[in-house]
């Protein structure tokens, strides 16, 4: 039988085992449907929890992060919000969604934009981000906040940045509190009065500057040590003990004590002492604070040895001295008076000055003239010197010179009288005659010296192809404190000063005269403006602090070939620019006056010049020129004018004359209370 023809047997036997085959499958199919089903609501439920989880590891990462406060986010390669923590919202009150897609320059402030993309560039390159870098972020309500913040680069397989993950913690209220404390202990460190800091027992932890300045004790030499080293052994015992006693019972204590420096000096100190306490109320620290009353004592002394100087004049005047009360009664009576009118002194105190030592016939007169002046305040003789009849203790009469001044105390009024016996007339004509001539030559000598400081003056205006300056000075008395110079050096500079001394008449013209005398000394020696004036001020400390003055002064150098203006100020008026098509603008510079401290810092400043510039360079004399009204002639009046000239082109002589006339006009008088000195410098 061909092979290839099949046997109707086998072929019925193999489709019967292919039917029980699929009829095999056919009855476990639904069972494999159901385990697998079984197989997914079991990978569903085990889903679930994993999101559950997910979840809520999310949210107590997010609530440890806003219990921490610190802002974590994520950035793309380019710096766009990726994720925030919802801690964004009390750092830079966003919500954290609106953050998602913006990038983070929009957050902070434009100046520190291309400072945080170098920061970042650099982390990038080295992979290490950047850690505790202090950045300020614009707040959605506009105020800045300052964080601390860390962040590191995340990299793809192909080492390119995939994005910035980083935390930021808000340290604004730290920096504002580090601040509070730098702004305090710089209080305490420029604090003018002395400063000690003990703990409970007395050792001294701190002090200032001050008290070093005062004491002379170094803070190396004091800290740990008891503020009795200061003790002078002239306060008693028992003021001390008092002292410890009132603060111990946490009480200030405020007196008057005197202390003996390191140097061995004694001085005076108003002394406040008070607990410093924690946040519980309990004392920590004892805080001493010692003000220098020194010179207010030896003036207080100086007025006690006043007082009683007065009195020993009072007792040794050759003049009789009378004092009366309102009601006419007699507070005092001194020994002159005792002999000229024959009473002495503890016989009259008390009683009526009429009754003792005015003729009956003028007691009427008396007794009128005293109530018209209680009720209108006028009195015929009062401050001028009358000559009357007085009555002598035995009853005759003899002329006398009497002057009586009234004095408010309190809300009464004393009386002085001043009365001198007319027998002396001739000496006291004698003693005026004398005065006068005095008072002549002293007035000869004044005009001598008004003659010598105006030859200290400029002899006549600095005329050169690129620059006119001329000055004036017009002295409110013979002599006056203000200064004014220029002159030319080294072929292309000019030097300009000007200047003021406090007060008038001869002493601060003397001063000025010194201190002119000064500045020329240091023209060879080439300094610089701001040199030229630290080495014044030190050369004229200490004549201007014993002479408790002090001296205003401007320097100015002009550069002829740069037409560069260098100046600076020791607490002059600063000088006013003038310039074609805008208003006068003032070239200041920080300085303090010449004569307040020995060390002073001063600050240089320059202008560059232009042709058609002016300069105007002044004292205070001139604004403050006062008009009958009480009006100052101020700076706006002087710009008006100035800026007239300017437009004008108007000569330096021409300016100054014009100034003079105007002033006078304001004040309606051709004299000032004030020196006024002028300069004008015109730009070629």
């Amino acid at each position: 039988m061909n092979k290839r023809e099949i046997d109707p047997a086998r072929a019925e036997l193999e489709l019967e085992r292919e039917l029980t085959k699929e009829k095999s499958v056919e009855q476990s199919l639904p069972q494999q449907i159901v385990s697998l089903k079984e197989r997914l609501f079991q990978q569903a439920v085990e889903l679930k929890k994993v999101k559950a989880t997910l979840k809520e590891s999310e949210e107590r990462f997010n609530q440890v992060a806003a219990m921490t406060g610190e802002w974590i986010w994520e950035q793309d390669d380019k710096g766009h919000y990726t994720y925030s923590s919802i801690s964004v919202d009390a750092v830079l009150g966003y919500p954290w969604q609106a953050l998602i897609g913006r990038c983070y320059d929009e957050f902070i402030p434009i100046e520190e934009q291309e400072k945080l993309r170098s920061k970042m560039r650099q982390g990038v390159e080295t992979g290490q981000g950047f850690q505790h870098l202090i950045r300020r972020y614009r707040h959605r309500d506009g105020h800045l906040v300052f964080t601390e913040s860390t962040a590191m680069p995340v990299f793809d397989e192909q080492n390119s940045l995939l994005k910035w993950r980083g935390i930021d913690r808000d340290i604004t209220a730290t920096r504002r509190a580090d601040e509070l404390v730098f702004m305090l202990s710089r209080a305490l460190e420029q604090s003018p009065n002395a400063i000690l800091i003990t703990d409970l027992k007395g050792n001294i932890e701190y002090v200032n500057t001050s008290f070093t300045r005062l004491t002379g004790y170094e803070a190396k030499e004091v800290i740990g040590k008891n503020p009795s080293l200061l003790q002078s052994g002239k306060t008693p015992l028992e003021q001390y003990r008092r002292l410890w006693e009132t603060i111990r019972a946490g009480r200030e204590w405020r007196d008057e004590i005197q202390d003996r420096k390191k140097s061995g000096e004694l001085y005076w100190a108003l002394e406040t002492i008070t607990a410093l306490r924690d946040g519980e109320g309990n004392p920590t620290h004892f805080l001493a604070i010692q003000e220098d009353i020194t010179e207010r004592k030896r003036v207080e002394a100086a007025l006690r040895e006043s007082e009683a100087q007065t009195r020993l004049i009072i007792e040794n005047a050759l003049d009789a001295i009378v004092l009366i009360s309102a009601n006419d009664s007699i507070t005092d009576w001194n020994p002159q008076a005792e002999k000229i009118f024959g009473w002495k002194r503890e016989e009259v105190l008390g009683l009526s000055l009429a009754e003792t030592i005015i003729p009956p016939r003028h007691r009427e007169a008396h007794w009128q003239g005293l109530r018209r002046f209680l009720n209108t305040g006028k009195g015929p003789i009062l401050g001028k010197r009358v000559e009357l009849s007085a009555l002598h203790r035995d009853g005759h009469e003899f002329p006398v010179e009497l002057t009586v001044l009234p004095l408010k105390v309190r809300n009464s009024y004393v009386f002085s009288g001043f009365l001198r016996d007319l027998t002396q007339q001739k000496e006291t004509e004698e003693a005026i005659r004398q005065a006068r001539v005095k008072l002549a030559v002293a007035q000869n000598e004044m005009r001598i010296a008004q003659q010598i400081q105006e030859s200290l003056f400029p002899p006549a205006p600095l005329v050169l192809p690129t620059v006119k300056i001329m000055g004036y000075c017009l002295p409110a008395t013979h002599v006056g404190g203000d200064y004014f110079d220029y002159f030319q050096w080294r072929d292309k500079t000019i030097d300009i000063v000007i200047a003021d001394v406090s007060g008038h008449s001869v002493g601060p013209a003397l001063l000025m005269a010194e201190a002119r005398s000064a500045l020329k000394s240091q023209f060879h020696l080439h300094r610089t403006v701001v040199e030229t004036l630290s080495s014044l001020n030190e050369t004229l400390y200490e004549d201007l602090d014993r002479a408790d003055l002090f001296i205003t002064l401007c320097y100015l150098r002009y550069d002829m070939v740069t037409r560069q203006l260098t100046y600076a100020n020791a607490g002059h008026l600063p000088p006013l620019l003038f310039r074609q098509g805008q208003r006068c603008r003032q070239l200041d510079a920080d300085g303090l006056v010449l004569g307040v401290n020995r060390e002073v810092i001063f600050e240089t400043r320059s202008e560059s010049l232009q042709p058609g510039d002016m300069l105007f360079l002044y004292t205070d004399g001139i604004i403050e020129a006062e008009n009958k009204k009480g009006d100052f002639f101020g700076i706006e009046r002087l710009c008006d004018l100035l800026n007239e000239h300017h437009q004008a082109g108007s000569e330096p002589q021409e300016i100054i004359t014009n100034i003079i006339e105007r002033l006078q006009a304001f004040r309606h008088r051709k004299t000032f209370e004030d020196d006024v000195t002028m300069v004008v410098v015109k730009v070629l």
